[in-house]
């Protein structure tokens, strides 16, 4: 006969390996023993054979069903094994039978959570508190389940009563932490993460909460210092160096965050985002030839990536390789059914590309599936600008301004629009709203400049010509307008300065004849001879150039000379008066 004494005392003892042979020696002799069978599953337990175990207790089960204890190690049984709904079922049974049965309320509780039922968990949860009203983890998985269910702001109420019940709980401490954080009140998630912290200095997900909390505050200065030491605490936690990266990135550390991107691609050589975000690191640092080697790897491992496509695209722009970005585009971007604003950047690439057939057949593609993009239309009206569509221009950017009405690009294209077909009054206003908003952009301050002067608001056009050269004094398009400004206010010295400077950077011929006129006008006339020359050199039979030439030598006394060119002029066109004028005069 079994000595079931012996057995029990065994167990009592954690002498579960010796209790093992002997329950199992009884069995063969009293294979029906109900209380055999439980002690073999209990012994089956502690030795962690769920499996065997899980037999051992279904029988018991069978022949006593009202035994709760044995359903309750059941349970436990179907929960190691998996089997989380007859681990559920279980664990009822047991509250069926034994209302007072806390450590099933816990489990089930638990097992719900698991299951992904966290209205039951919040009904048993409750149930049990009503019960055990002193034990905290019933308030903590309401709150739990309320965060599981995304309604933080009833989590943080049971929260706190947990924290009541067990003051000195840090789990409680980072929970409610979150819950304040997703309900927008980042001190008092400062404040429970801190708490947490000084209860277990060294808990690495302590810091890892508060330098999260300070990244939702954008305070990423303070977000590092809390990271660096969860990091420090646990060098294997991927998501710490993850936000540490992130933090380290917005306060412009790239190169900490290009080695911690560096360290993750070695753990993680399977996710591509970290190379990805090592490459934007590396763009940041100004290490662009590395940045586009690396996504040029990427894109040929996988061309399905997009994200590294567009920007190997947008690195090829910034480097002036455009031809290699239109390819990338061609070849990978737009067969993997690009968004409308990618198709736009595609359309700009195109224009910029001199294409603009394409760039206007994208953008017409784009609008038509978002009409909304502003600036898709306000880049299609400036394509039909150059083709002098003025009214489809027009349509265009007055949809763009519908839908962007303090956009400065917008309301400064617009204005571009109005000064070419000389509604120079209105060109004004826009010019001017655009100035408002970025009262020192270059650009918008030029081309003021150069309305005013068809205005012949000659002082209005110096003041604004010399707020943009004050901004940039090197550029060249700057310092020609600057000239003719000068030159038509009769201040030819400056203009010459201006515009010397302007064609040693860009020889073309409007520039060089401004600078020409303006050596006339000082009665350089030898140095304007030669600029002019320059220009009959490319445009021989410009009755313009001749004219100022004859005028030139008209000024050296050199009659004869004078008289040739204004000859060329009359032989190309026989009805110029001023010519046959200056031809009588000095005849």
């Amino acid at each position: 006969m079994a000595d079931i004494d012996r057995i029990n005392e065994l167990i009592g003892k954690k002498d579960f390996k010796t209790a093992h042979q002997l329950v199992e020696d009884a069995l063969k002799i009293d294979p029906n023993n109900v209380d055999l069978i439980k002690s073999a599953g209990l012994v089956a337990v502690n030795l962690e054979d769920w499996n065997s175990a899980r037999g051992y207790f279904e029988t018991v089960v069978k022949y006593q069903p009202e035994d709760a204890t044995a359903w309750f190690y059941l349970a436990n049984c179907y929960n190691n094994l998996g089997d989380l709904i007859s681990a559920k079922n279980s664990y009822i049974k047991v509250i069926t039978l034994r209302s007072e049965y806390i450590e099933a309320y816990k489990s089930l509780c638990v097992t719900l959570m698991k299951l992904n039922e966290p209205e039951e968990a919040i009904k048993y949860a409750y149930s049990a508190n009503a019960i055990f009203p002193d034990d905290y983890l019933f308030d903590f998985v309401i709150g739990t389940a309320y965060m599981k269910v995304k309604e933080f702001a009833k989590s943080i109420e049971p929260f706190e009563r947990a924290l009541e019940k067990s003051p000195n709980n840090i789990g409680i401490y980072n929970s409610l932490g979150t819950a304040y954080m997703a309900t927008k009140k980042s001190e008092e998630a400062i404040k429970c993460y801190k708490k947490a912290l000084e209860l277990n200095p060294k808990n690495p997900m302590s810091y890892y909460n508060l330098g999260s909390a300070f990244q939702i505050q954008q305070n990423h200065e303070e977000a590092c210092n809390y990271l660096e030491q969860a990091v420090k605490l646990d060098n294997n936690d991927e998501s710490f160096k993850v936000a540490l990266a992130m933090s380290k990135v917005k306060i412009g550390e790239f190169e900490y965050a290009a080695e911690l991107y560096k360290n993750l691609m070695i753990q993680h050589p399977e996710k591509e985002n970290y190379k990805y975000n090592l490459v934007t690191c590396y763009e940041a640092m100004g290490k662009i030839p590395t940045a586009i080697t690396m996504l040029e790897e990427m894109i040929y491992i996988n061309q399905k990536f997009i994200l590294p496509a567009q920007k190997l695209a947008s690195l090829y722009i910034k480097t002036n390789q455009l031809s290699k970005a239109k390819d990338i585009y061609d070849r990978i971007i737009l067969k993997n059914n690009p968004t409308p604003e990618v198709l736009h950047q595609y359309a700009i690439l195109s224009s910029s590309l001199c294409d603009t057939d394409t760039a206007e057949k994208i953008l017409k593609k784009v609008i038509k599936m978002k009409p909304d993009i502003a600036k898709a239309h306000k880049d299609l009206g400036i394509i039909y600008l150059n083709k002098r569509l003025f009214d489809y221009a027009e349509d265009e950017f007055t949809t763009a301004l519908k839908l962007a009405p303090n956009d400065f690009e917008i309301i400064f294209e617009y204005g571009n629009f109005l000064y070419s077909i000389s509604k120079n009054n209105e060109a004004e206003r826009y010019y001017q709203e655009a100035l408002d908003i970025q009262p020192e952009n270059v650009l918008a301050l030029t081309f003021m400049a150069l309305d005013k002067l068809i205005l012949n608001q000659l002082d209005s056009a110096k003041e604004y010509i010399m707020k943009a050269l004050k901004i940039n004094p090197e550029h060249e398009y700057i310092q020609f307008c600057a000239g003719r400004i000068l030159y038509a206010r009769g201040e030819f010295e400056d203009a010459k300065h201006y515009l010397i400077h302007a064609v040693e950077q860009n020889p073309d011929i409007e520039t060089q004849n401004t600078l020409g006129l303006t050596y006339y006008e000082l009665g350089e006339y030898n140095s304007a001879i030669n600029i002019f020359n320059n220009i009959l050199a490319k445009k021989p039979e410009n009755i313009s150039v001749l004219m100022s030439i004859a005028r030139c030598y008209a000024g050296l006394k050199d009659n004869d000379k004078a008289l040739e060119y204004l000859d060329k002029v009359v032989t190309i066109f026989p009805e110029d008066e001023e010519a046959h004028e200056l031809i009588r005069k000095l005849s």
